[in-house]
């Protein structure tokens, strides 16, 4: 199927946002209701980044500079927190702007489209499971990047409150930000936003293509950013979903879902996040350990029917605060990084089941160490599924397209990378969560795995 430009960003914006304003008005939120929208794929049609001129090799090596670039930044937060100890899970906007992370806008997985300010002004944000601070480019703008879209006046939102106006009686922005109204964030690619707090109302699009509103968020309004990494710009901001209390999530309750369908089909479009402290959650549950990153315990991994010998020790570490999970369960990577060791033994169980099938590839490149001839909707049909056992019991099972990912037109690749030392810390990407509704609650310190198609949850 050829995908026309017909339906141009301009006239979606155009539409998005007489739509919003005919809404607006008559629409609210119920209190500790949660808000759910829709998420789009930085690959998919419904992206402003999209190209339809981008070959498979283009999108995988796309795909492969941003998890490489995401396993850096997760690197430097783990490094971070190993060096904190009797941490408690509390605030850390402070030292948020203190330390450096990998935060390639152009290269992100997920966006978050919603419309902030009365009248609206549309905005697409980067998802970012692993910062906290929620910020848009703002007018006046000292120095901003070129985005696709108008950017946000505040001047001319009748529902913006300025931070030097916020009510001193309420301790909400002061309990997570201090007395000062500045921000300031830099990242290790040497992007760099730097505003002021403020409050306003941000509109939500739903998957029903309704509108839910979320009055009062606290966010950054960014008048000096520096250039983001590309060719072009089209992100407006980062929507933060980190754990502590300055993030967007502590608004309704410390609790938020993402379903995450075919991210290969550039016109899926049942993807979703959801936010808040009522959320339907089902499904199989594993402790979640909240440190500026979201860990979990993996206890093993199984081909098929077949438990690998994997020693459990080797998904853990141990650091200041003593023994702990080395592995965070992200949405910002789509490839899975895990220990050498284990890596090794998964490597050579694949290798056994594939050998006499399929040619390999020698490909000599960063992470890309196991590849084959041949295209994966095709010759791996039948190839058996993989699985991460969880502590408590809770399995996260992904198929051949979980396991795999095309890097040209006639080859295939391992989705899985081997850390480099016992100390790196492991990720769990994107391409294993396809299929799920994955749940945090914060509250309870549980993360759930609900396998479902994204289209049949209920709103």
């Amino acid at each position: 199927m050829e995908v026309t430009s017909s339906f141009t960003l301009k006239s979606f914006l155009l539409t998005f946002t007489i739509t919003l304003l005919s809404l607006a008005l008559t629409t609210n939120t119920k209190p500790n209701k949660p808000v759910t929208t829709k998420l789009i794929h930085r690959d998919s049609i419904f992206s402003p980044a999209y190209n339809p001129n981008d070959s498979i090799k283009d999108r995988a090596k796309r795909m492969l500079k941003n998890s490489n670039a995401r396993f850096d930044y997760v690197q430097a937060i783990s490094k971070r927190n190993s060096a904190v100890v009797d941490y408690d899970g509390g605030d850390t906007s402070a030292a948020d702007d203190a330390y450096e992370a990998s935060l390639l806008s152009e290269l992100c997985t997920f966006l978050v489209n919603f419309s902030i300010g009365q009248p609206p002004v549309p905005q697409y944000a980067v998802m970012d499971t692993g910062s906290s601070l929620t910020w848009i480019q703002c007018e006046p703008c000292i120095n901003c990047h070129q985005q696709k879209g108008p950017l946000y006046n505040p001047s001319s939102s009748s529902t913006y409150v300025s931070c030097s106006d916020f009510d001193r009686t309420d301790t909400t922005f002061t309990a997570t930000h201090g007395s000062d109204c500045n921000y300031s964030q830099t990242y290790a690619d040497k992007t760099t936003t730097r505003g002021t707090y403020a409050r306003e109302q941000l509109l939500f699009e739903t998957p029903d293509d309704g509108i839910t509103i979320m009055h009062d968020v606290i966010f950054g309004c960014g008048h000096n950013n520096t250039q983001l990494p590309g060719p072009t710009g089209y992100a407006s901001g980062v929507f933060g979903l980190g754990d502590s209390g300055s993030s967007i999530i502590s608004k309704l309750g410390f609790g938020f879902s993402y379903c995450i369908g075919n991210i290969g089909d550039p016109l899926y479009g049942f993807h979703r996040l959801t936010l808040g402290n009522k959320l339907k959650i089902e499904g199989y549950s594993t402790p979640l350990v909240p440190r500026g990153l979201y860990y979990i315990t993996l206890v093993g991994i199984s081909i098929g029917q077949e438990r690998l010998d994997i020693d459990p020790i080797v998904f853990q570490r141990v650091d200041l605060n003593g023994i702990s999970s080395r592995v965070v369960i992200d949405s910002g990577a789509t490839l899975s990084y895990i220990p050498r060791q284990a890596y090794n033994v998964v490597r050579d169980k694949v290798s056994s089941i594939l050998s006499g099938f399929l040619s390999r590839y020698r490909y000599i490149a960063r992470h890309l160490s196991l590849c084959y001839i041949g295209k994966l909707n095709q010759d791996l049909q039948g190839f058996p599924d993989a699985t991460f056992h969880l502590a408590d019991g809770a399995d996260l099972v992904f198929q051949v397209e979980g396991l795999f990912f095309q890097y040209t037109d006639n080859v295939l690749c391992l989705a899985l990378v081997p850390t480099e030392s016992d100390e790196e810390t492991c990720l769990i990407g994107i391409l294993a969560q396809q299929y799920y509704n994955v749940a945090y609650d914060l509250k309870q310190q549980k993360l759930y795995f609900q396998r479902i198609e994204c289209e049949l949850l209920d709103d």
